[in-house]
């Protein structure tokens, strides 16, 4: 089923009560955005952000936190709609390949080089993402080329949930895989990054090289994947022993303990036992990724220090360690989910400690 096809079924259709909730929530913003301009300097974090960020945090906090899935997934436009204004913006003709099942590759980039950036984007699995995440690893890919390396860069376009469950995402990563192969990428030059719920597809990719799911098209590499970056990844969907979920209420990440749950329970909903360990990276078993070292040269996984998910995504990271030795897991200070896009998609100037690190972990791997 077509993507854009998908906001017509009834399940994503917003009721006139839904409208009205959405009116009634978001009504209070600018309220909400001066209060937490007023108190920023009071709070070390709000001393340390510029009144973009504060005003957008404070924004999106209140809304993910009263929306429900339906009401928020109307807000945005589809991947597709949000990849077509940024090549709009940039003044570039888009390069659109379909992969069958409802997958497609959306080209931020030219094809010109033996070398690619592949991005699977955020949203909880649930919403698309807008023109900012392109025009992110767009900015990273030329960053790369003023550094002398020339890559591509490509975007996953997945189907949402709850249009379809798992492993029809796995399965559309596969074939993004499969698609790149075939246009003659060498698996060492093919390098992934993904946030939040791309992170978690990343995690699903791995495991599915190491643990093949049943009717799922096998990904056979010649070699390694050059690497794979996990912008904090969202390692953990429910509350279960052993659970890190901090308890934050608004008084640092824009999504709160209650939200990813909720969220967590839409993409868990019927899934199997035997589903779970790709589902959820932090409840896969303990030698779950061994043998990850003949998927993946090396691994980059970072997390804001005051999201949410920030120690389970730490646990990953000594998992994912423990079977690769080129693992690098960075805490970003004083941030929180998603930290360097938040700041991109913002406009700030300086764009936070985290960046660099991101661009100078990239071009090593690319320049080998």
């Amino acid at each position: 089923m077509a993507n854009a096809a998908s906001a017509e079924l009834p399940r994503n259709k917003l009721t006139f009560l839904d409208k009205l909730k959405i009116a009634f929530n978001i009504l209070p913003l600018p309220v909400v955005v001066i209060w937490a301009l007023l108190k920023s300097p009071f709070t070390t974090r709000g001393r340390s952000l510029g009144w973009r960020r504060i005003a957008h945090d404070s924004a999106v906090r209140r809304i993910v936190k009263t929306l429900n899935r339906r009401q928020m997934r109307a807000l945005v436009p589809t991947t597709l709609a949000g990849y077509l204004a940024f090549m709009k913006q940039e003044n570039m003709e888009p390069l659109v390949e379909e992969l069958g099942e409802d997958a497609r590759l959306l080209w931020i980039s030219p094809r010109e080089t033996d070398r690619v950036l592949l991005y699977f984007h955020g949203g909880a699995f649930l919403f698309s993402t807008g023109p900012s995440a392109p025009a992110f690893w767009s900015f990273i890919q030329k960053n790369l080329k003023s550094r002398g390396h020339m890559v591509d860069a490509v975007m996953l376009n997945y189907t949402l949930v709850p249009d379809a469950m798992f492993p029809v995402q796995l399965m559309q990563a596969v074939l993004s895989i499969q698609r790149l192969l075939t246009l003659g990428y060498e698996p060492k030059n093919i390098h992934l990054v993904g946030d939040s719920a791309g992170g978690a597809l990343l995690h699903q990719l791995i495991s599915h090289i190491l643990h093949p799911v049943e009717r799922i098209p096998k990904l056979t590499l010649t070699s390694p994947l050059g690497s794979v970056y996990m912008m904090s990844p969202w390692t953990r969907m429910a509350e279960r022993k052993g659970s890190h979920l901090h308890a934050d209420e608004g008084e640092g990440d824009v999504i709160v303990r209650s939200t990813g749950t909720y969220w967590g329970a839409k993409v868990l909903h019927g899934a199997s036992p035997s589903a779970i360990p790709y589902l959820e990276a932090a409840s896969a078993p303990e030698d779950w990724l061994q043998g990850i070292d003949k998927c993946v040269k090396r691994v980059l996984i970072t997390a804001g220090e005051l999201e949410i998910l920030c120690d389970d995504i730490l646990d990953y990271g000594k998992h994912v360690a423990r079977y690769l030795k080129d693992t690098t897991v960075i805490v970003q200070e004083n941030a929180i989910h998603e930290d360097p896009l938040l700041d991109f998609f913002v406009g700030e100037k300086e764009l936070g400690s985290l960046t660099p690190k991101i661009l100078d972990w990239l071009e090593e791997g690319i320049s080998r």
